[in-house]
């Protein structure tokens, strides 16, 4: 054998063995698979893994164990955790409010969209509101669509995001994904469910979207299609993250503050009895307390000769309650501030009075306003769906199609009516005084009173 083909054998000889290594311990499936974050051992990773990544992932992802790791933490503080939780409900109470309603000019589009809203599997009038709490824990949503040909019904599934193996871009289109693998788990039955890959649902003809390498690369996922939706990720990224990812630590130091405060003033309120006895040896003690050793009871009569001395003793600690209530504070304040919202929104007035508590509310507004705009995106992609597939199946006209459906959703809005309604009714009256006494037209004047009504916040 010559020296070039002894250093060609050595060469696929080392890549033979480090693809068997990342098959077996370093590759990102195989990590998520392993314990998650901290617990994952450095001994487990080869080292050259720092150099190693997926080709259709992205660097602006976090790893794939500590993407696992939060959507555990993040699901185990809303569950468990009083702040995680609330910090997740009091943005899908505002964003959904009293529930989703459909507006269409077309009756036929408009009972197509209720039908599949009120459909005995998807009840999206009981099922959505979790459906937008599960997204801001996890960051995303993962709906397969299960599609009647025939009927043109559409029904919705749902997989758990920590089952997400990899979402896969358009090779030429980092921010499109076009498919998802799914990782498999173990059945209810003692079953173990195979890896599935599924294709997005893109709104329309693949073909206007894809070019020849993305049709290609989405030829590979043939498991049915279904809707993934994500918040909280770079254009780049191919994962969305937790609304409480950056808050997850703080969330449990505070739990663990509130614990430690808790366990400190129940052991304030605790006391011994210290017993003195004057003259006793060790038998003596010993003898007494094989007679007297149990407290007495609240309200009990304890009589006793003088050689005998009773004492409650009680834990002399500082109690520290101005700087702990400072430290818990300002570690509140961390976690609110960062999650955009106002401490009085948490029964955490302290001096805030009306006029500061509005002025402190806007950002917070203005933050529900845009993940209102999310969910409204949503709703509109499941409805567009579901009349596609109708008319596809003949069950629905075209300019019912063309006609479309558009989700209503509740204002978000802390504004004062009756301070809005005073202000229109003397914009109103300085506009008829301008119009009568031709000043301004009355189109002029509508449309000033329209540009006012908007700046008031009436945007009907």
């Amino acid at each position: 054998m010559s020296d070039d083909q002894v250093k060609n054998e050595a060469k696929r000889s080392k890549s033979a063995a480090r693809r068997a290594r990342r098959k077996k311990s370093g590759s990102p499936s195989a990590a998520r698979q392993g314990a998650a974050g901290r617990e994952v051992s450095s001994a487990l990773i080869d080292p050259d893994e720092r150099l190693w990544r997926s080709l259709s992932g992205s660097d602006r992802d976090i790893p794939g164990y500590t993407h696992s790791r939060m959507q555990r933490l993040a699901y185990e503080l809303w569950l468990t955790n009083l702040m995680g939780q609330r910090l997740i409900e009091v943005v899908t109470d505002h964003v959904v409010g009293e529930g989703v309603a459909w507006h269409s000019e077309d009756a036929a589009a408009l009972d197509t969209v209720r039908a599949f809203w009120s459909d005995p599997v998807n009840q999206m009038d009981l099922r959505f509101e979790r459906l937008v709490s599960e997204l801001g824990i996890f960051g995303e949503l993962l709906l397969p669509a299960a599609i009647s040909e025939y009927e043109g019904r559409v029904r919705l599934g749902y997989v758990s995001p920590r089952l997400i193996e990899e979402v896969v871009p358009d090779p030429d289109n980092c921010a499109l994904p076009i498919g998802v693998i799914i990782r498999g788990e173990e059945g209810t039955l003692g079953g173990k469910r195979k890896e599935r890959r599924v294709r997005t649902v893109l709104g329309g003809d693949p073909r206007e979207y894809l070019g020849a390498a993305g049709q290609r690369e989405r030829e590979r996922f043939r498991d049915g299609e279904a809707f993934l939706f994500q918040i909280n990720k770079a254009s780049d990224a191919t994962r969305g993250t937790s609304d409480l990812l950056a808050a997850i630590d703080w969330i449990d130091i505070y739990e663990r503050f509130i614990f430690d405060a808790a366990e400190r003033a129940r052991v304030q309120n605790s006391f011994i009895y210290d017993v003195t006895l004057k003259g006793a040896g060790p038998e003596g003690v010993a003898k007494w307390l094989d007679e007297n050793g149990v407290a007495p009871r609240p309200s009990s009569v304890r009589v006793h000769n003088e050689k005998e001395e009773w004492r409650a003793v009680t834990p002399d600690l500082k109690s520290g309650e101005s700087g702990s209530q400072g430290i818990a504070k300002m570690m509140r304040g961390l976690v609110l501030g960062g999650m955009g919202i106002p401490s009085h929104w948490f029964a955490q007035g302290d001096d805030v009075n009306r006029a500061s508590a509005e002025s402190m509310d806007q950002p917070t507004i203005k933050k529900m306003t845009r993940r209102q705009r999310t969910i409204r995106h949503i709703l509109q992609a499941l409805a567009d769906k579901q009349l596609e597939e109708a008319h596809r199946a003949g069950r629905l006209p075209e300019a019912a199609l063309r006609a479309g459906a558009r989700p209503v959703l509740p204002e978000i809005s802390i504004r004062d009516t009756e301070k809005i309604s005073a202000s229109l009714l003397k914009v109103t009256e300085a506009l008829d005084l301008a119009a009568a006494r031709g000043w301004t037209s009355d189109e002029s004047a509508s449309a000033l009173f329209s540009h006012m009504a908007g700046q008031l916040g009436d945007e009907g």
